[in-house]
């Protein structure tokens, strides 16, 4: 007579990639018992989006448990101890009631029968060790890839730009994006600056990685690479516990610099030229000099392209001379880039007042320290749980790094808003009303100001959003510039 079997299933949360991850092993064990002639798969219990951390808050776990106490099958599958419970105490009282009442467990990564006489002792260390998977994973490779620059491995990662990685680890040129490459050397040491190339290139057409537009950052980026004369620093980054973390301080290992490693689109004349020409460009007259610091700088948003407001006198010497606040792509590149409406300082600082007093007047509550914790603590067993996945090949690596990427960016998110806060120290006494703008207020409760169509959006310290519409009133070279506006 054959085997009544079921397979238990888990994922953590119910993001796309891992709910791809439940199809895949749902697939895995409708296809590993088809045709056996002493197993006859008879059903499937999934918890989808539910953590490891307790088995008494899976539905479908609790149903399992249930169908086992009335006999309605043999033995249950499962892909490995950590996908059954996290929990050891929670472990061993599941494994040893179904083991009483005649069900067996097997666990097929660690190739462990609850039948066998020392299941406990190896189960204990599977869910003890599957604590420590991730760290001794990530440490495992973290050696393999130094192990591999000692003998000369290189690894560009992800694409770059005018070369592609070969089957065989070879660097090989692309010929036309290299053209682009020597043509933005020549330039810039012929004395076009790193805008004015991306500019160029744009004007014509062409475009960098992935379609998109040329910027002044990635140009100089490909000025600073030394892979482009041929040689090649490993160990710039380094991935720990799925995290890529920047190395080019050696924190997290050795970094290996090796010398004609593949074939350069440039010489190193030319490289080291670009070097030369790059340290003169820096202005000796502005080093060491400071800029004179405004509360709100580095604090307003281009609500149209992401770009920082920056603060300049419009009209300077005349008499409807006005500060005021201009998107910073807009100022370097033009209307082209970002044609996002500027606001003059006194509009920016009259509407905070006005923000400002319904805050502290209505007191709204947002998001606390404790929620915000919460949430990065969430996303954080999310990632790990994902890794966990990935190692035990249970999704596709494509699937994987979309979802690591979308876990990473909110991430990065909740923490600079917890960061906001932790930084913003308000006391009850800071809660009083103003009638006229105040530095001090901006620096205590202000963490992002976004512009965009004519509006203006305050973020407070707690989450809290304000908006206000605004208007910079008649141009200065316009009959009643200096009017107040209605």
């Amino acid at each position: 007579m054959k085997k009544r079997a079921v397979a238990y299933i888990r994922v953590s949360t119910a993001s796309s990639a891992q709910l791809h991850s439940y199809e895949f092993q749902e697939q895995y064990w409708q296809d590993r018992f088809e045709g056996d002639p002493n197993i006859e798969l008879t059903g499937i219990y999934a918890d989808r989006g539910i953590s490891g951390s307790s088995i008494h808050k899976r539905p479908q776990f609790l149903v399992m448990m249930e169908d086992a106490r009335q006999h309605k099958f043999d033995v249950i599958y499962v892909k490995s101890v950590s996908r059954f419970a996290r929990n050891t105490v929670q472990l061993l009282e599941a494994v040893r009631e179904l083991r009483d009442i005649g069900i067996e467990v097997i666990f097929e990564n660690e190739n462990i029968s609850t039948f066998q006489p020392t299941s406990e002792i190896f189960l204990t260390i599977a869910a003890t060790v599957a604590e420590n998977d991730l760290q001794v994973d990530s440490d495992r490779m973290r050696w393999s890839i130094r192990h591999r620059y000692e003998n000369g491995w290189i690894s560009i990662g992800s694409k770059i730009y005018g070369y592609r990685m070969t089957k065989d680890n070879t660097l090989e040129i692309v010929p036309e994006e290299a053209a682009v490459i020597r043509r933005i050397y020549e330039m810039y040491v012929g004395g076009a600056g790193c805008c004015a190339i991306a500019d160029t290139l744009n004007d014509e057409g062409y475009r960098a990685s992935g379609g998109n537009i040329w910027q002044h950052q990635v140009i100089l980026a490909i000025l600073t690479n030394e892979k482009y004369m041929g040689d090649a620093m490993m160990g710039k980054s380094v991935y720990h516990l799925g995290i890529k973390h920047n190395n080019m301080d050696g924190t997290y290992g050795k970094r290996y610099y090796m010398e004609d490693t593949h074939e350069g689109i440039v010489s190193k004349e030319l490289w080291y030229k670009a070097q030369e020409v790059r340290v003169q460009r820096t202005n000796k007259k502005t080093v060491g000099v400071p800029r004179p610091i405004y509360a709100l700088t580095s604090l307003i948003e281009c609500g149209q392209c992401g770009t920082h407001f920056q603060h300049k006198v419009n009209n300077s010497g005349k008499k409807w001379a006005s500060d005021i606040w201009v998107c910073g792509a807009k100022l370097r590149y033009g209307v082209k880039r970002c044609d996002c409406t500027s606001i003059k300082d006194s509009v920016l600082k009259e509407k905070f007042v006005e923000a400002y007093n319904e805050f502290v007047t209505k007191r709204p509550q947002g998001e606390s320290a404790i929620i915000l914790q919460r949430a990065i603590e969430r996303l954080k067993r999310e990632e790990r749980e994902l890794s966990e996945l990935r190692m035990q090949r249970l999704i596709p690596e494509s699937a994987f790094r979309e979802e690591q990427k979308r876990i990473k960016a909110q991430i990065a998110g909740l923490n600079a808003r917890y960061a906001e806060q932790r930084t913003k120290v308000v006391r009850e006494s800071d809660f009083t009303l103003i009638t006229e703008y105040s530095d001090e207020k901006v620096e205590k409760f202000i963490t992002r100001i976004k512009i965009h169509k004519g509006v203006i959006t305050f973020t407070f310290y707690n989450g809290v959003e304000i908006s206000r519409k605004y208007s910079n009133g008649q141009p200065g070279n316009k009959v009643g510039w200096n009017k107040k506006e209605a």
